[in-house]
């Protein structure tokens, strides 16, 4: 399973429209990332926090996958998920997530200044914290507010797409990845694309061989993008698909009992995911003994 839970979506805020070349660009992207391995694909669209947003849930999410790449989808058995980065500045002017994350598989943040990387850091209820890596880094990151964020659920995202840019991306792309790294002790840390085009996309192999260079260690690289990854979709889809993110535990067939890649069950008509999990003899026993009145 390899995931790239960041691929752009032509259209900045919802009064642009999008153009029928731009969907034709993004989809050589998602069918050159299905060449290159990939199976679960996330399409981003960033707005900033304080922009209108619509008053119906329906007109909230202008990607409609279903309808632009249900043919894709058939063809090559590719999974695609719908995201939403909220560019964070003055969080006094934002909006509730509750509505917003309704209408989107995953929810990340993008802070862009000192009081949206706090508020991110703290408050927001989402799946993925990321950042602007062309540019300089809203603050210096703290390892305390850093690993509180990862301590909560929230990953980290890394957007490799800017090293194969201009100069200045890619300079500004090594110190960003590195303060990153740095002060998340390399925990909760997944890897996207970003990629505006097919030029952009890199295999497995070239991610790790790029990134591991700035500090992360390998096999952190490869779970980036596969386990860890996979988390956050499955985290985004149980957050609005279950009842109080309920699991069934025990039970579950030997091959039936995958909780973090069962990803594929969760539908648009399903209201509760039930994923079980099989528990050998011994870890019963280290369980009872645990609740012994």
């Amino acid at each position: 399973m390899l995931v790239d839970l960041n691929v752009p979506w032509p259209q900045s805020s919802y009064m642009e429209k999008v153009t029928p070349q731009a969907i034709n660009n993004l989809t050589k992207t998602l069918t050159t990332l299905h060449t290159l391995g990939y199976t679960h694909i996330a399409i981003n669209f960033t707005v900033s926090h304080s922009e209108k947003f619509p008053n119906d849930v329906k007109m909230l999410n202008p990607i409609d996958i279903k309808k632009r790449f249900g043919e894709l989808m058939a063809r090559t058995g590719l999974k695609l998920y719908s995201r939403i980065t909220l560019i964070i500045d003055d969080p006094s002017k934002g909006q509730s997530l509750s509505k917003i994350s309704q209408a989107f598989d995953v929810v990340a943040a993008l802070p862009i200044s000192e009081k949206g990387l706090t508020l991110s850091t703290t408050n927001l209820d989402i799946d993925l914290l990321t950042f602007q890596y062309g540019s300089r880094l809203p603050t210096f990151l703290k390892h305390k507010s850093i690993c509180s964020c990862v301590n909560r659920g929230v990953k980290l995202e890394i957007v490799y797409g800017y090293a194969l840019r201009d100069v200045q991306s890619r300079r500004q792309f090594v110190s960003n990845v590195r303060s990153v790294i740095r002060s998340s002790r390399f925990r909760g840390i997944v890897i996207g694309s970003g990629a505006m085009s097919p030029l952009e996309c890199r295999n497995i192999l070239g991610v790790t061989s790029l990134i591991k260079n700035l500090g992360l260690p390998s096999d952190k690289c490869s779970k980036a993008m596969g386990d860890l990854a996979s988390l956050v979709l499955l985290n985004g889809r149980l957050r609005n698909k279950s009842h109080k993110q309920t699991i069934v535990a025990g039970g579950g067939e030997e091959d039936d009992n995958d909780v973090v890649n069962d990803v594929q069950g969760i539908d648009d008509n399903q209201t509760v995911k039930l994923v079980k999990r099989t528990m050998d003899p011994e870890q019963l026993g280290h369980a009872a003994k645990r609740h012994k009145p």
